[in-house]
């Protein structure tokens, strides 16, 4: 099976080559989907904890795109200083994103259950360990497993309390949707080398991160 994503669609700006211009493109619109979602969310203007956190959620997704999209646009060999510092802090941005996800779940739905610590702790222990894990393997299969074992409990919870909050299901749903990019991710299904698998997966994150906007809106309006 051929990997359309190493096929080189290098392109020239001003004199400045930038490789898979396609996915740091798309990724640059997801950076600036989640930083728009951010402000959205700000000016709402909500104190309470959950709403916070989600503010927080997309402005570490928002900056994880940005490196991202730098990271597959200015490095055509993936590796060396240059790449791991923006291939780093992507990666350290995903984990704080996921783990203001638990914290938004925490503070919402699981605020009065008996539970509460040891998911607070088990949280905090989850998102310490991934940093370190991401420098000593220095693989984005990390990543994936945080997010794995971080939004899926998330999604669960989120669905199994639908009734319970205006938002809830909608946030359930954008997170299936996001899990779709890991199968499209795996079985590396691509239209040809100028729309791969990697920007397919980014068109569905899109989507994903937009239908959660809308339960996060939702809950935080109704929540005030």
């Amino acid at each position: 099976m051929i990997d359309y994503a190493k096929i080189d669609t290098t392109i020239n700006i001003g004199g400045v080559a930038i490789h898979q211009p396609v996915t740091a493109f798309t990724d640059i619109i997801i950076s600036t989907l989640c930083f728009f979602f951010y402000l959205k969310l700000r000016k709402i203007g909500s104190v309470n904890k959950s709403d916070i956190s989600w503010k927080w959620f997309y402005l570490f997704l928002s900056l994880a795109s940005l490196f991202g999209g730098c990271s597959h646009g200015f490095f055509a060999i993936h590796d060396g200083v240059g790449y791991k510092s923006f291939w780093f802090p992507m990666q350290w941005f995903n984990i704080f994103s996921a783990f203001c996800a638990q914290q938004a779940t925490l503070h919402s739905i699981l605020k009065d259950s008996p539970n509460k610590e040891t998911w607070k702790w088990a949280n905090l222990i989850q998102v310490i360990l991934f940093s370190i894990a991401v420098l000593v393997f220095s693989n984005f299969l990390v990543v994936v497993f945080d997010s794995a074992i971080a939004l899926i409990p998330v999604m669960v919870i989120h669905f199994k309390n639908k009734s319970k909050q205006k938002g809830n299901e909608m946030v359930g749903w954008g997170i299936v949707i996001l899990f779709v990019t890991a199968i499209i991710n795996g079985t590396k299904v691509s239209i040809n080398e100028y729309f791969t698998y990697l920007d397919i997966a980014h068109v569905f994150i899109i989507g994903s991160l937009s239908v959660m906007f809308i339960g996060i809106k939702q809950k935080a309006i109704s929540g005030k």
